[in-house]
Formats: C-alpha cells, sequence, structure tokens
C-alpha cells in the first residue's frame, strides 16, 4: 500500500490526479454560468465545455494508467526489494526481432546472461549450497545444455531435471494470462530433446515427461527434497501456480529461483501466481532478493528461507 505522507509518492500520478480536480472544478463553473451567457456566446461556450469534457476522460483515462502501474511498482519494491517502474516500452532494443541487427543484439545479450548464471552457480559452490537444479519447461532443451555445460566445465556436481509436457503449452485461462500464448505452443518431441542433451550419457540428468499438476506430485519429482536452482519457464499462470506449490519447502536458503516470463503486472501471469502463493502463507516461510532482469522478461531472484 502507498504511503500518503512519504514525500517519494508518485509525483506523476499526484499530479495528473489535481489536475483533473482542477478541471472539473472549471467545468462545473462554465455549467453554472452558461445560464448567464448570452445567446449569441453560446456556441463558444458550448465549444469550451466539449473541450473540457474530453481533455478530463482523456486524464483520468492516463491516470488509471498510472496508478495500476503503481500498484505493481509498490508490491515488486516490498516482495523484491527494489523499486523497479513499469518500462514504456519492452526492456530489448527497438531493432525488430528476425532481423541480423535485432538477433546480434538479442542474442548479444542471452551470452551476457549465460556468464551470469555460471557466475550464479560460482556462488552456490563457493557458499556450500546444495541442492538440485530444475527447469519447469525444457522446450528444445536450449538452458538445461547451458546449465549441464556450466556444471561439467567446472566440476560442479549436481543433480539436474527437466520437466515439460513435450506437448506444448496447455489451454492458457484469458482471465489470467496475456493473449500471446496459445494451446500447443513450444512442443518439442521428447526423443529429439532426450537425445539433443544427451540424457543417456549424463547420468546427473533426468528429463520428465508430463503435466506439472500430475508429474510433480509423483515419483520421481517427489523424491527431491533440495532445490538450490530452479528456473520456471511454463509461460503461463497455472503453471508457475503447479511450480511455487511444488517448490515450496524444497527451496533451500540461498537458492536462486529464475522467472523465465515475468510480466510488469501482478494481475497475470507468473506475477499473479507469486503474489497469490506469498498471500497464501509462503511470505512467512521465504523473502526475496532481487538479482537481475534481463531480456525477455527473465529475472532473477534470491531465496532466503525464514
Amino acid at each position: 500500500m502507498v504511503n500518503p505522507n512519504n514525500p517519494n509518492r508518485y509525483p506523476v500520478t499526484e499530479k495528473i490526479s489535481l489536475y483533473v480536480s482542477q478541471l472539473e472544478d472549471e467545468l462545473r463553473h462554465y455549467k453554472a454560468s452558461a445560464s448567464f451567457i448570452e445567446t449569441q456566446a453560446a456556441p463558444e461556450a458550448n465549444a469550451v465545455l466539449g473541450e473540457l469534457q474530453v481533455e478530463i476522460a482523456e486524464l483520468k483515462t492516463k491516470l488509471a494508467h498510472y496508478e495500476v502501474n503503481a500498484s505493481y511498482t509498490d508490491w515488486f519494491a516490498e516482495v523484491f526489494g527494489k523499486r523497479m517502474p513499469v518500462p514504456n516500452m519492452w526492456p530489448l532494443t527497438t531493432f525488430e526481432q528476425g532481423t541480423p541487427w535485432g538477433d546480434k543484439v538479442a542474442y548479444g545479450m542471452q551470452d551476457g546472461e549465460i556468464l551470469y548464471a555460471e557466475h550464479l552457480f560460482r556462488q552456490l559452490a563457493d557458499e556450500g549450497i546444495e541442492g538440485d537444479v530444475v527447469e519447469f519447461g525444457t522446450y528444445y532443451g536450449h538452458w538445461i545444455q547451458v546449465i549441464c555445460e556450466i556444471l561439467e566445465r567446472n566440476g560442479w556436481a549436481r543433480r539436474v531435471w527437466g520437466f515439460d509436457s513435450f506437448e506444448g503449452l496447455p489451454k492458457p485461462d484469458a482471465q489470467l494470462n496475456p493473449d500471446c500464448w496459445t494451446e500447443g505452443m513450444y512442443s518439442a518431441p521428447f526423443d529429439e530433446v532426450k537425445a539433443r542433451l544427451q540424457v543417456d550419457q549424463r547420468a546427473y540428468l533426468k528429463l520428465v515427461k508430463g503435466w506439472f499438476n500430475e508429474t510433480l506430485a509423483r515419483e520421481p519429482a517427489s523424491s527431491i527434497q533440495r532445490i538450490a536452482y530452479a528456473r520456471i519457464d511454463g509461460d503461463l499462470y497455472e503453471s508457475c501456480v503447479d511450480c511455487l506449490r511444488y517448490l515450496d519447502g524444497r527451496l533451500v536458503d540461498g537458492a536462486v529461483l529464475v522467472f523465465d516470463d515475468w510480466l510488469f503486472s501482478n494481475e497475470v501471469g507468473e506475477p499473479r501466481a507469486v503474489k497469490e502463493w506469498l498471500e497464501a502463507g509462503a511470505a512467512k516461510r521465504y523473502r526475496f532478493e532481487f538479482l537481475e532482469f534481463i531480456l525477455w522478461g527473465h529475472m532473477y531472484t534470491r531465496v532466503r528461507k525464514l
């Protein structure tokens, strides 16, 4: 909740609210004076009234937008300990994706993210934080491969788990998710992914096929007790709910938790799932530290047990 006595409280929002109030007062003044205006001046007065009404409507729309963003920003700061305002554009580049220059920028950022992931694994090793690595939503296995190469290159022994339906996304609830995802997106053949990741040659790596709400409730998932690094990449609100329910009680103190599809609103998607999870009791067991945000909604956080 915003503190009304806080001097840093959203000056833009307050200025717009004040301006709307002033315009409404001016509109009431014009309406009260209209009956005294001579007939020949009436068209001009009506034009002024019409312009004021349009301006007020536009400002009220803008104010509602600022208020929604302010509510999310406050919540984010409370949960993750960092005030990160909603950006006015996607934090990537205006270069169009699919162009050579757009792809170069995007994948250059991805190279930086991979280096950062290795830095986090090094911290886990240096601090003696034990636990498995899990990814929810492996698709063709890009991040699983990255993680395996990091572990192998540095001699860090951890079990790695990849959970995916390998049938694409389930049907999204339109009220709980943005409209960018559809049923069946991100389908990948299980045997092809398994071969690509050389699962048979990596005894520490396991892929588990099936829907999260089913596979996470049974073996082998139920036998995993300690998790030091988790990536939630199921895209949807519903999938994130399943993952957080599973992670609750398994995330160790100091674990890294990565959200792959973070949206700047706690009304939909992963942020909504996190908000509800915390409100349902997880806030009494965990607190989060914001680490980094990069690329297509990838947010890195540190988990602390209370």
